[in-house]
């Protein structure tokens, strides 16, 4: 275990993310008892605010922080909590669109580091109580809760949520949650409450969620059946069947990132704040305000500077979120050559996802990735990249993702077009070149 920062090192971040880290020897352990223990110790009672939990495969960073903006919009001070984050770990933790300051970070790291005693949390349950006890500081309103893996034993589950947000549904995370979409399914919807008020995305869902939803009486809406939209001109429209009022909001703006998909979150994002005035005031105006105004860096992400060739970076990372990427580039060409930057982390089917995308790029920039044991070597990220391409002129290795990043500019032309996928590591780290 790292040795727990002393006092007058506490200006150091990195010394206190080295130590969360080694707190548990598993990466992940997937039980609520020890966040269970610590967060109760933080808040012995029911949390002073409104919970909305989003969990998903893919879209629930985009809807958790879609939902914040319109929070926000609507006058209410919101707390929002995401993960991973890109460059600095400061990312996870907002309140009233502003990231956590880094000595408000240290008070927290002692504060959490102090209740939990002897509990060996993981780092992400560290950083979930953390999330909380920041939130019940600053006096938030609602609170934003993106789920960090499955659902049911996730440290978020923790809290009751008075909201709760499934989007679709893949099959992510196997070796931790199951292999198919039924049992991945289950565990998505352990985030669900009796007779609460859901909305799932998804608009095929696994029957294993149907079950949940019928046993706890779950009062479900679903995309394309309760809630639907309908694009035209610049904008769209969004109605709804959700008891028994028809409703409908016209006039609303393109969500913040381009792609079929990104409809469908925005529309679930719309129908959870409708569904939230039942305890907030939420107007039809401030929705279209916090859709227009929403910021989410590194889903789709468009880079275009002068004098260099279009750059897209998209922390897909996963089968059907890869295959989301590989329609968008199909379905806005450009004139000159797709230029792969990728690195995946080595418990995703790496196989799997080149083989969605593999027609679409000229030459591939491979990167390796340090992450403990989850990381890969280029010469394992390269094997198992060729196994699918098999042609080895076309691969090209670099020790690191700004190397390869660097390279792919140098070799590229303005028609060009970057695209740096594979993880939120790899995309993080074209962002901090960027910054």
């Amino acid at each position: 275990m790292a040795s727990l920062p002393e006092s007058g090192q506490d200006s150091i971040l990195e010394d206190w993310l080295k130590y969360i880290q080694s707190l548990h020897n598993r990466t992940m352990d997937l039980t609520l008892d020890r966040a269970a223990k610590v967060i109760h110790r933080i808040c012995p009672g029911t949390v002073p605010f409104r919970v909305v939990s989003v969990a998903g495969t893919n879209g629930k960073g985009s809807v958790a922080t879609m939902l914040e903006s319109i929070f926000r919009h609507s006058g209410y001070l919101t707390g929002l909590y995401t993960s991973p984050h890109l460059v600095k770990f400061n990312e996870r933790f907002v309140v009233g669109g502003v990231e956590i300051s880094d000595e408000e970070l240290l008070q927290e790291f002692r504060t959490v580091e102090e209740k939990r005693g002897t509990v060996p949390l993981t780092f992400f349950e560290f950083g979930t109580a953390i999330a909380i006890d920041y939130f019940m500081r600053k006096n938030v309103d609602v609170a934003i809760l993106e789920v960090g893996l499955g659902g049911r034993k996730d440290a978020v589950n923790v809290l009751d949520a008075d909201l709760a947000c499934i989007t679709a549904i893949g099959t992510d995370h196997k070796k931790w949650l199951g292999a198919t979409r039924e049992l991945i399914g289950y565990e998505k919807a352990g985030i669900l409450r009796k007779s609460q008020y859901a909305v799932c995305t998804d608009t095929s869902p696994p029957e294993s969620v149907r079950k949940v939803v019928d046993e706890l009486d779950v009062k479900l809406y679903l995309g394309g059946q309760d809630f639907e939209y309908e694009l035209g001109g610049s904008g769209w429209q969004w109605t709804a069947n959700l008891g028994n009022q028809q409703l409908q909001i016209d006039a609303l703006p393109p969500p913040p990132i381009p792609g079929k998909c990104q409809i469908d979150n925005t529309a679930g994002a719309v129908t959870i704040a409708v569904l939230a005035r039942k305890y907030f005031d939420i107007p039809s105006q401030a929705i279209r305000e916090g859709v227009r105004s929403a910021s989410i860096k590194g889903r789709l992400q468009l880079v275009q500077l002068e004098n260099h060739p279009q750059v897209v970076l998209d922390v897909a990372h996963n089968v059907e979120a890869v295959r989301i990427l590989g329609n968008y580039l199909t379905e806005n060409p450009v004139s000159g050559k797709n230029i792969a930057v990728m690195s995946v982390l080595s418990e995703k089917p790496i196989e799997e996802i080149v083989h969605c995308v593999e027609g679409q790029f000229n030459i591939w920039h491979l990167c390796e990735i340090v992450d403990g044991s989850r990381g890969v070597s280029i010469g394992e990220l390269y094997g198992r990249v060729r196994s699918v391409l098999g042609c080895p002129e076309n691969i090209e290795q670099y020790s690191d993702v700004q190397a390869a990043f660097e390279s792919a500019i140098a070799k590229s032309s303005l028609q060009d077009r970057i695209v740096v996928f594979g993880s939120f590591l790899t995309v993080g780290g074209i962002i901090q070149f960027y910054q």
